[in-house]
């Protein structure tokens, strides 16, 4: 009988770790589920409200769901705006609209050629065509996209080039950017990532991201003591430069395997991706795809 103590003794405290383990994997799992509830929904509310008769009459009642006597039901929202000349606005508009569709007047009044659309924060680029719902409680950002020479050196045909290149290459940097705070911090900080995971996907594509900015900085200092006849900016794309691209090749396919698993067997990570990219124009799985297109463009 005494000899059995320690053997109890030992199988109550590995139930009991046991227990705990399991306890705390039930509490970072709820943990998930609150986080997402606030913006879940959206999802189901664009899903049904894509299946209605566009012909039908909505009643919009402001900051509530109501139903119109047909049975359809809307909701008015108020979506924080950024403008061109960096005023704040409070537009207001139903859910069913798109952004293009509530910003029309924003962009007449400042004349937009070609009008971007854009997530206060991540800076991630917005589709025009996503109704307001999934933005509730983000702040839009409207500015010109369209490319603008400054016409400092305009017959020089290398000078017109590079000044094009960084304009592109900037819009690139940002989208790369936009995925730490757009898809990676939200995931991490709700437990749908582990750290590890969070690595594997973001480390590299941060880290080449940063380094084209390093480039485009030194470019533009360049740029800013143009000579026709001297100026050289090849020599800026140093082995050190393919160096990022080169590691990034090495992780992006892991990467990939990844979040090809997590969207079969995790529903909290499918859940969170489809609200962000509701808003968003670039998914994640883009953005990731988007430094080996560039690689594999510029060797």
């Amino acid at each position: 009988m005494e000899d059995s103590c320690p053997v109890n003794n030992v199988a109550q405290q590995a139930e009991a770790q046991r227990f705990r383990k399991q306890s705390k994997k039930i509490g970072r799992k709820l943990s998930r589920r609150l986080s997402l509830i606030t913006k879940v929904p959206n999802i189901f509310n664009v899903k049904f409200a894509g299946s209605e008769s566009p012909s039908t009459p909505h009643k919009i009642v402001h900051g509530v769901s109501t139903a119109a006597t047909d049975g359809t039901i809307l909701q008015a929202h108020e979506i924080t705006v950024i403008a061109p000349d960096k005023t704040q606005r409070l537009m207001t508009g139903s859910s069913d609209q798109t952004i293009k569709q509530l910003l029309a007047g924003l962009v007449f009044e400042f004349s937009l050629e070609q009008p971007g659309y854009y997530l206060g924060g991540s800076l991630a680029e917005i589709d025009e065509n996503s109704t307001i719902d999934f933005l509730v409680g983000d702040i839009v950002i409207v500015q010109e996209d369209q490319f603008r020479s400054d016409q400092k050196h305009e017959n020089d045909g290398r000078y017109c080039l590079t000044e094009k290149f960084i304009y592109d290459e900037l819009a690139y940097i940002t989208c790369l950017k936009s995925a730490k705070e757009l898809y990676g911090e939200p995931l991490r900080r709700m437990d749908i990532l582990s750290i590890e995971e969070y690595d594997l996907i973001f480390d590299k594509l941060l880290k080449v991201a940063d380094k084209c900015s390093q480039v485009v900085k030194e470019i533009q200092s360049d740029m800013e003591n143009w000579d026709p006849v001297f100026a050289q900016i090849g020599s800026l794309f140093s082995t050190n430069f393919w160096d990022h691209y080169n590691d990034y090749q090495d992780v992006h396919r892991h990467a990939k395997e990844l979040l090809r698993e997590k969207s079969v067997l995790d529903e909290d990570f499918v859940a969170f991706c489809m609200q962000r990219k509701g808003a968003a124009k670039n998914s994640l799985r883009h953005i990731i795809d988007l430094p080996v297109y560039q690689w594999r463009h510029r060797i």
